[in-house]
């Protein structure tokens, strides 16, 4: 998305809406800077309200002119070569200017070629114009006559696609990919290896990692401007995470090489409807779903398999705009969000599965052999995103019926799709059934968690595979059993979101991680939970349980006994206390809910003092109106305990397991092993 020549710029707006974000920035203020101009708001009038310097404004009010220029432009008018050219040089994308054309972004791309309307690539200056610099930071521009570098087409190299920006669901896992994909191309003997990234806070664009590092934005346009001049052996898109792999399909059929997955591969594993349907031709279950054609036919569907349901929109990472709809309203709700966010491609709903289990499986494939990295079993029950769940190396509760299972399914897979690289499938398992929820044809955030664990490096064998090796060359095609356990557990950082509630779903909210490596499950956990600040309470502390449901309530009871057997105070909101007494838990203290200040004792005087030591609140699901005043009291605790510090655990599996945690802590101290330990204890490592 640009400045100008999106999709949607022209619906109306009032000007007082305009007016308000240019005095209260949001993210879209920039956006509309640009709706003012068009409306005739002057620059003068856009600097008192926003405080932008005119300066800019002018700058942005030129790319303006220009688009209104393209717009009225045709590809057979004898200026149009000039005003394209200096429409690039404002910064506009091939694809910006066919909107603006009314054309495709290849006819574009084919007429700046014709003209000769090429970027040149320049080095970056690291000496600030006081020596010659040589440096292999390079870019591209349409402000140039000639390329800083020359492009020896004898050399063997690769291009490899970062991960961009660092955002929610994508971050440090991929760039660990990236830049070990890096150093095994030079291992296995590819004399530059490139890297096309623009986060400047990667490892993957220092100065030393890298033969050439092109700074630029990972867009088609772009990707195949550079591949056009290095002409490598092929491109590597499977490590970066979702925008290389969003890109493979493209780039594919404009005749760029991809080293690995074929495009094709990726398309089929991608594409919700295509996948389903590969599932249903080998016979693997997967929880019943259908493409959406219309929101009628979609809310008849949901009405046949009965809510929840779930709404899946392809080609996004992080459960972008998935949601789990609990009613027609919901569903209508999300069906248009989701078709928003993935317009070219298929929306699936899906039957939701309460009470399931999610698993999932990181492997590496050659297009005939699978290896299965490891079997990772998530803590909390299907419906928390993986990227938010504690996960853990070995699976602690699966029968060997399912562990075998789930590795016959994911050979078959990775077979049927003719895997050649990095592979991630995920699962669900539900009294003793696994069925299959998706499949990613690329290295997964948890890569590097698996590799480490296991101590073996997946990346330096999928690299291998895409140059043409086999499982059997490399010497593995089974990994041994692995004698200590790997737990993962996400970072959140809700105390600097204003408002954000601290309940996990299926879109992932965490912006961090850290695994540890453990004697058992409850050592490896207790690491974890103390890397990412999570602060266990002390013997003898206070626990505020609150929990929503009839069902919930029963089922926290021997999390309750357990804590009060070890010593910890028990306090309650007034039917969770009631619960708990029935079932023989004595002393329970009441605790009054927040809203209601003038009885005490509070729960909101007790966060304040810090007399609670750890929240567990389990929030009721139904949305109806009674409801309503009890998700609000909910929601107000977990805040609270957020803003205070307090640690707070909103499912009942982590409750439970920090439960096993604490009981482990009474009798044992704490192992410290380093990596390395670790890793040499293994009977086989690949590093």
């Amino acid at each position: 998305m640009g400045l100008v020549a999106n999709e949607g710029d022209d619906e109306p707006e009032p000007v007082e809406k305009v007016k308000d974000v240019l005095h209260r920035p949001t993210d879209e203020r920039l956006f509309k800077v640009v709706k003012a101009i068009k409306m005739g708001i002057s620059v003068d009038e856009i600097y008192e309200l926003s405080g932008i310097d005119p300066w800019f404004l002018y700058k942005i009010e030129n790319i303006i002119r220009m688009e209104e220029r393209l717009k009225k432009l045709s590809l057979e008018h004898p200026e149009a070569a000039n005003i394209i050219r200096e429409a690039k040089r404002l910064g506009f994308s091939d694809l910006q200017i066919a909107r603006c054309l009314k054309t495709s972004e290849y006819r574009v791309r084919e007429f700046r070629k014709r003209h000769n309307i090429i970027p040149v690539v320049k080095q970056i200056d690291t000496l600030a114009a006081e020596w010659p610099a040589q440096t292999n930071y390079l870019y591209l521009t349409y402000h140039g006559d000639e390329d800083d570098v020359s492009f020896d087409s004898g050399k063997r190299k690769v291009i490899v696609l970062g991960a961009g920006v660092f955002r929610i669901g994508s971050s440090v896992e991929f760039d660990w990919s990236g830049v070990n994909t890096v150093w095994a191309l030079k291992k296995h003997g590819i004399e530059e290896a490139i890297m096309i990234n623009y986060n400047p806070e990667t490892v993957s664009t220092d100065y030393d990692i890298s033969d050439k590092l092109y700074f630029e934005e990972l867009t088609f346009e772009r990707i195949l401007d550079i591949y056009e001049k290095e002409r490598p052996m092929g491109v590597i898109a499977s490590v970066g995470g979702q925008i290389p792999n969003n890109l493979a399909l493209k780039l594919a059929r404009a005749g760029v090489k991809l080293l690995g997955t074929s495009a094709e591969s990726i398309d089929l594993a991608e594409d919700r409807s295509k996948f389903s349907a590969l599932l249903d031709r080998l016979g693997i279950p997967q929880p019943r779903w259908s493409k959406l054609t219309t929101i009628e036919d979609a809310e008849r569907f949901a009405e046949e398999i009965g809510y929840p349901v779930l709404i899946r929109p392809s080609y996004v990472l992080s459960g972008y705009a998935m949601r789990v709809a609990q009613s027609r309203e919901e569903l209508r709700e999300y069906l248009e969000l989701a078709a928003s966010v993935s317009p070219e491609h298929p929306v699936v709903i899906s039957k939701f599965i309460k009470g399931a289990k999610e698993v999932e499986v990181d492997g590496v494939a050659d297009g005939r052999d699978v290896l299965i990295g490891a079997i990772i079993e998530h803590v909390e029950q299907a419906g928390v995103h993986s990227g938010d769940a504690v996960m853990s190396i070995p699976p602690q509760t699966l029968n060997s019926n399912v562990i075998k299972t789930i590795e016959e399914y994911s050979t078959s897979i990775a077979k049927a799709l003719q895997i050649k690289g990095p592979f991630n499938i995920q699962y669900l398992v539900k009294n003793g059934v696994v069925s299959v929820i998706e499949c990613n044809l690329r290295a997964s955030r948890s890569l590097p968690y698996v590799s480490k664990t296991r101590g073996v490096n997946l990346i330096d064998i999928s690299t291998a595979i895409m140059l043409g090796k086999r499982l059997r060359d490399i010497g593995i095609t089974k990994m041994p059993p692995p004698l200590h356990v790997g737990v993962k557990v996400p970072q959140f950082s809700f105390m600097r979101l204003s408002g954000a509630d601290p309940v996990l779903g299926v879109e992932m909210l965490s912006t961090g991680e850290a695994a540890c490596l453990g004697e058992n499950f409850a050592d490896a956990l207790w690491k974890a939970l103390e890397s990412v600040e999570f602060t266990l309470p002390e013997a003898g502390g206070s626990v505020l349980i609150t929990v929503g449901g009839r069902e919930m309530k029963r089922r926290v009871i021997p999390i309750a006994k357990a804590l009060r057997r070890m010593g910890f105070k028990i306090y309650a909101t007034e039917h969770t206390a009631e619960a708990l007494r029935r079932a023989g838990l004595n002393p329970v203290i009441v605790l009054h809910k927040v809203k209601e200040s003038d009885k005490k004792p509070n729960i909101l005087d007790y966060l304040l003092k810090r007399k609670i030591d750890l929240v567990i609140n389990i929030p009721v699901t139904n949305t109806d109106g009674e409801y309503r005043d009890i998700l609000e009291d909910e929601y107000t605790i977990r805040r609270l305990a957020v803003e205070f510090n307090i640690p707070v655990v909103t499912t009942l599996e982590l409750a439970s397991a920090l439960v096993r945690v604490l009981k482990y802590r009474e009798n044992s101290e704490v192992v410290i092993r380093s990596l390395n330990e670790y890793m040499d204890r293994l009977p086989f490592k690949y590093w």
